[in-house]
């Protein structure tokens, strides 16, 4: 017997997109064989981009607001993809409404706003979910089974990174993403949330950050001048500050006692986006880069004859979690990529709301990240370390 399951996606920039085509193929996954996700409606303000937004991912209507889908009882799942502060308005309305809510990620501007907005979710007993995508990378997590089960020892350093360039042009625009009050934290809150969130997910909690530098590189920027997100045009007069960092390094401890570095910058010239971890055991390492993201290197000494004791190139396949779920063909070797990650992390969602398994990541699994956030940031301020509680 078929059930149908109508959603809606509220913001049609680069994000909101990457939600829709998780929905599209969220059927991709058999133990939601009979579910018919229905693409409803897509609720985008700028009217020419919800037209072609939703022509391209098959929605059947567009909305300006979200006022006009929170009365619709049909509709059971809401997907977001908004400037950070604007969540803490519009997702308890949301829950209130007996709506799930899948929202990118950050979860709103701070840590209070994400245990706001947790506490909403628990008094509504509704699915929550926050788009840490990379946790759905087939490798990644196949990396991260093999830190968790021993198999490079006891880790006692690691070394991370998310290098992009959209922000490396200083003729673009300030966007929201340059204002302190609307976007919080610079490369630390945005690029940085998702390595941040990767390193629990794979080390496991952090205790302390030791230490943590910010910096901005291009300190004025020219206003927007219509557009959305990163398709936005720019003033060729009018220009404002930028008020967040473009480049962080931040020095972690985990309560598992390793130490390691984050690197962060949104103005990495020539680098488009490039997610990296590196993972240092006492019997071995392992390295994920994301260009190469159907495969990681696993280095196990003890495990190889004399003489061959150099890393492995693991390739991704079946026998990897999520792998058979999201690939096109799903053999070894084929190929997964960012538009995975994205339909694994919405399938898990939808299966929830369907009452099948539960959610890795709902909005209490973001507070920790949005702490340690908060904490480099402080660390930065003061120059001293902050513990975590």
């Amino acid at each position: 017997m078929s059930q149908d399951l109508h959603i809606a996606v509220v913001g049609a920039g680069f994000a909101g997109q990457g939600h829709a085509f998780g929905f599209r193929n969220a059927q991709m996954l058999p133990a939601l064989k009979g579910v018919n996700v229905i693409m409803d409606t897509l609720v985008e303000p700028n009217e020419a981009l919800a037209q072609t937004v939703a022509a391209k991912y098959g929605f059947a209507r567009t909305a300006s607001s979200v006022d006009d889908i929170i009365d619709r009882p049909e509709i059971k799942a809401v997907s977001l993809a908004l400037p950070n502060n604007a969540y803490i308005d519009v997702v308890p309305r949301l829950l209130r409404a007996g709506k799930h809510v899948f929202c990118e990620k950050p979860l709103g501007l701070n840590a209070a706003e994400a245990e706001e907005m947790t506490a909403a979710a628990a008094q509504a007993g509704v699915v929550t979910s926050v788009g840490f995508c990379r946790r759905r990378v087939p490798a990644l997590a196949a990396l991260a089974q093999v830190v968790r089960e021993g198999g490079i020892g006891t880790v006692h350093s690691f070394r991370a990174s998310y290098f992009a360039d959209y922000a490396a042009n200083p003729k673009s625009p300030r966007t929201w993403r340059f204002v302190k009050s609307v976007a919080g934290g610079g490369a630390v809150a945005d690029i940085g949330a998702h390595i941040i969130d990767t390193v629990r997910f794979v080390l496991g909690d952090v205790e302390e950050v030791v230490a943590c530098q910010l910096d901005t590189v291009i300190t004025d920027r020219p206003l927007p001048t219509g557009g959305t997100g990163h398709s936005q045009g720019a003033s060729e007069t009018e220009t404002g500050p930028v008020e967040n960092d473009d480049n962080a390094v931040v020095s972690l401890r985990t309560r598992g006692g390793a130490i390691g570095s984050v690197n962060l910058s949104r103005i990495a010239t020539g680098i488009t986006d490039v997610f990296a971890l590196e993972v240092y055991g006492d019997k071995g390492w392992a390295k994920f880069e994301s260009p190469h993201s159907d495969e990681f290197y696993l280095c196990q000494p003890e495990q190889s004859a004399p003489g061959f004791d150099g890393p492995r190139q693991i390739i991704a396949g079946p026998a990897f979690p999520y792998f058979a779920d999201v690939a096109c063909m799903p053999g070894r070797g084929v190929g997964t990529g960012y538009g995975e990650n994205l339909i694994g992390e919405i399938q898990e969602f939808v299966a929830a709301v369907m009452g099948i398994g539960e959610v890795t990541v709902p909005f209490a699994e973001a507070i920790p990240t949005m702490r340690i956030i908060e904490a480099a940031q402080r660390a930065a301020e003061t120059g001293a370390p902050v513990r975590l509680d």
